[in-house]
Formats: structure tokens, sequence, C-alpha cells
């Protein structure tokens, strides 16, 4: 099990278990889910947000201090929400200064930290516009706890902005995420239009030289986000995550989602004539011994379904293949 994790490190870049013929993420139809808002109210989020900031204000509406870095809500955070027409969307915020493991793969310490400074999910959205908040439906997340959860958020939309205010804690704190549009790419080619939209895994395989199945781990779900503005994401959740005993993991309990959840996010570039896709990392979830780093997709389309290749590697004397497939969401 172990080496099979290592071997996945290198297919997708990400540190978590390698899986094949994945069950597909539920394709909960976000029309069928109460939403109250018009055409005209959902096509002002349809598109790609850049993190602006994160501010937290008291139960007196007066704005506080932001905490430390890397913690969660401190300055200069990176991140970008995206949200499709057909109701789909996923998120992704990296805090600044974080840390690199000091090994291959995280101590349970250092997996806390980085769980602490992360934010991940994906699922569909509803708008409830005559109240003003949209709900995300969860369908995965970093967290165990919010799968098949709904996150509400009210909204305020101005000029390029967004604002969504979770509603307030306990003890009368909000939190309040500025999110400004990206433009759209000026020169979108028709490889670029073959590459956008939302896609759902279908199955995740290591394979050998002649093409046969090495191992697989099912039940692995996931998206993989490729917007008209150049920026891309990934989310992928293994199954059967156990939730945390307590609010917050022990650093046990956060290296096990840490190891079972995957999430990078940064611009992509288009070779067409090479035919590869590069994802320029700006955000990773575990940080590895190097960070963030392109990772190099040989692509191929067949039909409603897009196949990534990374570069084939070699394991135990003999060459390795991952290969990636996934399904344009409706």
């Amino acid at each position: 099990m172990r080496r099979d994790l290592m071997v996945l490190m290198v297919t997708l870049g990400l540190a978590m278990g390698c899986s094949s013929a994945a069950s597909p993420v539920q394709d909960a139809t976000p029309q069928s889910q109460g939403n109250q808002s018009s055409e005209k109210m959902k096509n002002r989020f349809v598109g790609t947000w850049k993190l602006v900031k994160i501010e937290r204000r008291d139960a007196k509406g007066e704005l506080l201090p932001p905490p430390t870095p890397p913690a969660f809500g401190s300055p200069n955070p990176i991140g970008f929400i995206m949200y499709d027409p057909a109701g789909y969307m996923g998120v992704a915020i990296m805090q600044s200064g974080r840390q690199k493991n000091a090994g291959n793969e995280p101590t349970p310490e250092e997996a806390k930290a980085l769980m602490a400074s992360y934010l991940s999910y994906f699922g569909t959205y509803t708008i409830n516009e005559a109240e003003g908040f949209v709900t995300h439906h969860v369908q995965g997340g970093l967290s165990p706890a919010l799968a098949g959860a709904d996150q509400k958020r009210f909204f305020e939309l101005s000029g390029n902005r967004l604002t969504l205010k979770p509603p307030r804690s306990a003890n009368g704190v909000q939190q309040s995420l500025t999110w400004e549009r990206v433009p759209d790419l000026e020169n979108l080619t028709a490889m670029h239009r073959q590459f956008i939209g939302f896609w759902k895994l279908v199955s995740n395989e290591r394979r050998d030289a002649k093409g046969e199945v090495l191992s697989s781990n099912p039940g692995q779900t996931g998206f993989i986000i490729y917007t008209s503005s150049g920026y891309m994401a990934v989310h992928l959740m293994q199954p059967d995550r156990k939730k945390y005993a307590a609010a917050e993991p022990t650093p046990e309990e956060a290296r096990e989602a840490l190891r079972t959840y995957a999430s990078y996010f940064g611009r992509y570039i288009i070779d067409d004539t090479e035919r590869y896709v590069t994802h320029d990392q700006i955000g990773i979830l575990n940080m590895g011994r190097n960070g963030p780093s392109p990772q190099q997709r040989f692509y191929e389309f067949s039909g409603k379904r897009l196949i990534l290749k990374p570069p084939p590697t070699t394991v135990d004397g003999q060459q390795v293949q991952g290969v990636i497939t996934w399904e344009r969401m409706p």
C-alpha cells in the first residue's frame, strides 16, 4: 500500500493513494435542488474569481486584526472559486507562509499545519436570490466532515467583486471573503474550448509498458476544472474517509485526511503541437519537499472524455504509466 501511495505522488504530483475504475462523482443535478435564482443572477456568479482578502468582524461589526501566517485568514492568501453555468463549483485557498515538508511525506505535526492553512472543496451550488445567499452543496472536501454538507454563504455583488460571508460563529464573529472576477483569456483557441469546463473523475490507473493495469483503488472521486480565464484546479478524494473525533483533527487524523485528499490550482498552458498541457501550480495542499511545481500531462480527447497521462516513470525496473480519465460534466 505504501508503494502505491508513493507511485501516485509521481503520477499526479499529489501526495495521495493511486486509484482506478473510480466511482464518478454523483451527478447531483443542481437544477433540482430548489434554485430560486434568476438566470441573470446565476450568470453573474458564473466564472473564475480570485481571492482578494479575508476579513473577520466581531459581533459589533468592527474589524478584527488578522491572525499570524500561515493561519487561515492571515494576510496575502491565494485562492480561486469557480462557478460553472450548469451549477457546479469548486474552491481552493492557500495561506501564505506555509512550510515545505522536511521529508518526502509530512509528519503528523507538519500535516496538521498544512491542513490548518488550506481550504478546498467541490460540489454543486444553488442561489437564493430573494434572501441573498448561495449554498454550496459539498460532494467532497479537505475536511472529511464536509462531504455531503451544505455551506451557506451570504453574498454581495458589486462591479467585478463578489463578497461571500458564512453565518456568524457562536461568539458573533463573521468572516468575509472578497473575490475579484478574472477576465477571460484574450485569445481563446479551439483547443482551449475543448478543455474548458468541469470534468469528473472516471478512473485513475497505473499501467505497464503493454498497457495492462497494474493497480487500482475504486471509489476515488473528484473534479478537474479548466476555465476560460486560463486557470485550472484539481480536487480528488479517496472513499470511506473517517471524520475527526473532535472539532479539530489530531496530528494523526490530519495526516490521514491529507493522505486521502488532494488539491492544487494554477494556470494551464496548452502545447497543441506536442499534445500536452502544463498545470503551472501556484497553490497546492501538500507542499512536499519542493512545493508547487509544473505538472506535465499528455492529453487525448475521446467523445465526452479527457485522458491525461503524466510522463512515464520507472518502478522496480519496469515502466509505469499513469492514465487519468475524466468525463465532461453535463
